[in-house]
């Protein structure tokens, strides 16, 4: 195959790139986005002090591995590990597989994880088996609403805090020529803000737009464009897979 598959989010894009590799498909590494810490510490620390102090049970969501390591860039890692391992009535829930294993590294366990990895799919399985709690939610300033809203409105206590931002890169990416060229065979999108920086720099791509859950691919269609496949997982073996049949067809 001649042209690559586009990958475009703020990092981690070289296990997608590995994965692709091992099935004979090239990928091209070009961030739409940026994430870094959140300016402002005071939310995560007032997460920590709850987490720390509070004498109720707690539930600690994570909603992406982001969440949880920008979490302890800012406060700490081994306080935050301390923080979690050491406190008894802590329960834990994550929205996928991948996520959870980041929160296991800060010594979480018995961790709840949807078969859907998405925020509603989460809060739904929290409602069903515990009918209240109250639940402390890291994320970042893009973060998607659907499960702190969910467990609010079924009587749970939620306290979110932001602790890392997202924002479109500043530069235009070398590649957003290349995809107007249609020098591209696929984007590979893994974030509604993924979509929003693509379309930022290319409103109207005539290149197959791939996502890796239906939250994206629901993002995708809400700019008026085609979802040309949804992986199955968020994994980079079932992306990869996915994106491999797209592209034989």
């Amino acid at each position: 195959m001649s042209k690559p598959v586009l990958l475009i989010r703020a990092h981690g894009n070289e296990e997608d790139a590995q994965a692709l590799a091992d099935i004979g498909v090239r990928s091209l590494i070009d961030p739409y986005l940026q994430i870094s810490a959140a300016d402002d510490a005071e939310q995560a620390k007032t997460l920590l002090s709850l987490l720390t102090s509070s004498p109720d049970p707690l539930w600690l969501i994570a909603t992406s591995a982001n969440a949880i390591n920008y979490w302890a860039q800012v406060i700490g890692e081994e306080l935050l590990r301390k923080s979690i391992t050491v406190r008894k009535n802590l329960q834990f829930a994550a929205i996928g597989e991948r996520t959870s294993d980041t929160l296991r590294q800060y010594g979480a366990r018995e961790i709840l994880v949807p078969t859907e990895a998405t925020g509603l799919a989460l809060a739904n399985l929290l409602i069903s088996e515990h009918p209240s709690g109250h639940a402390l939610i890291p994320g970042g300033n893009l973060a998607m609403k659907d499960l702190p809203t969910s467990l609010s409105a079924s009587g749970w206590h939620t306290t979110s805090a932001v602790v890392y931002t997202t924002k479109t890169v500043v530069h235009v990416p070398a590649s957003a020529q290349l995809l107007r060229d249609q020098e591209i065979a696929a984007v590979l999108l893994r974030s509604p803000s993924a979509v929003r920086a693509l379309t930022h720099f290319v409103p109207s791509p005539k290149i197959p737009l791939v996502c890796a859950g239906e939250t994206t691919a629901r993002a995708v269609e809400a700019q008026g464009l085609a979802v040309a496949a949804v992986s199955s997982g968020p994994t980079p073996r079932g992306v990869a897979d996915t994106l491999r049949e797209l592209l034989e067809r």
